[in-house]
């Protein structure tokens, strides 16, 4: 049995990040019937929008299926005269739609539909999942609408990734790559020296698309500060980590900050509060956190290491934001 109230959490969530852009969220079958929906504030769901959305996914699906010659198609847009669609396998069995009006971008909201199909799938599958998601700010150009169906796509082949963990000692950075690596969470670790490099590779399966990650875990410490010049050289990405439960970790983020784009000036990093897990020893704020984030224009996530699915969560995020820099259009005849 779904958990339906970690959609509807999940797709506000969606309308929280996204914005004015969006007018509507329908999760439907393979069939096109609705599993789960959500409008804009102030649209009603006797208002046409509903109707409209009934008449276009199922013959929109249908001629997926047909011109896709696939049961899975990942990701596809269709434009209407009123609305753009955008819609993203969620799983086997479903299928997320945005619908958003005629001039919004579909490269702002294609990555918000395909981390939010992410989301459903595992709720889908019973597992764990946060309904945060991350505001993908960043805007590079603005892809033309098409009436036909338009399937997006993503470079295939294999990308390395020098990742970089950045904050200060004792904050989780080494437990969160290994429950990354290893999928085992260790509550007593010893102190990073100096460095720890670590390597896996994520898989997006639907574009024959690999990310190869290859880590390093910076030691936090001051005395290590010289030494970690070096090592920021060449990283593409980062987590710039705090301690929700230290304050003073937090407040020294900016510090971590200005010393990565010294080195890397267009190094992409995300702000990532960790520990979440103690509730009751939390210092600093969500809302403290994304403030900051966007002070510094960065995405924001919450994690914890005791969850592997939150972890993984956001290595992957790490990964679709640093390929969709290689999406393509295709309109299919």
């Amino acid at each position: 049995m779904v958990d339906r109230k970690k959609l509807e959490a999940l797709l506000q969530w969606m309308f929280q990040s996204i914005g004015q852009d969006l007018e509507a969220l329908v999760i439907v079958d393979r069939e096109g019937l609705v599993i789960t929906s959500l409008l804009k504030e102030g649209i009603n769901e006797d208002e046409d929008i509903i109707g409209g959305m009934a008449a276009l996914v199922e013959p929109v699906l249908k001629r997926i299926s047909n011109e896709f010659k696939s049961g899975s198609f990942g990701t596809g847009s269709f434009d209407t005269e009123k609305n753009r669609l955008i819609f993203c396998e969620a799983g086997p069995d479903s299928i997320l739609v945005l619908v958003a009006n005629a001039l919004a971008s579909l490269d702002r909201l294609f990555p918000y539909a395909y981390l939010c199909a992410e989301k459903i799938t595992r709720i889908f599958d019973g597992r764990s999942v946060s309904p945060v998601i991350p505001n993908f700010m960043h805007e590079k150009e603005k892809l033309h609408g098409s009436k036909d169906i338009s399937q997006i796509l993503i470079e295939e082949g294999s990308f390395v990734l020098k990742t970089v963990l950045c904050g200060s000692g004792g904050v989780g950075k080494t437990t969160l790559v290994t429950q990354f690596i290893q999928s085992t969470f260790e509550a007593d670790y010893k102190s990073t020296i100096g460095l720890q490099i670590m390597k896996k590779a994520v898989n997006f399966e639907q574009w024959n698309t690999e990310v190869k990650f290859t880590i390093f875990d910076l030691a936090g410490q001051q005395q290590f500060a010289k030494v970690r010049q070096t090592y920021f050289q060449g990283a593409k990405a980062g987590f710039l980590i705090f301690d929700v439960t230290r304050r003073e970790t937090f407040e020294d983020i900016e510090n971590w900050y200005n010393e990565a784009r010294r080195v890397e000036s267009d190094v992409m990093l995300i702000l990532v509060a960790n520990k979440i897990d103690l509730e009751n020893e939390r210092k600093v704020t969500e809302e403290e956190g994304r403030a900051l984030a966007e002070k510094l224009k960065l995405q924001y996530l919450e994690t914890s290491a005791l969850n592997k699915d939150i972890v993984d969560e956001a290595f992957k995020t790490l990964a679709f934001l640093f390929i969709r820099e290689n999406k393509l259009m295709k309109a299919l005849n």
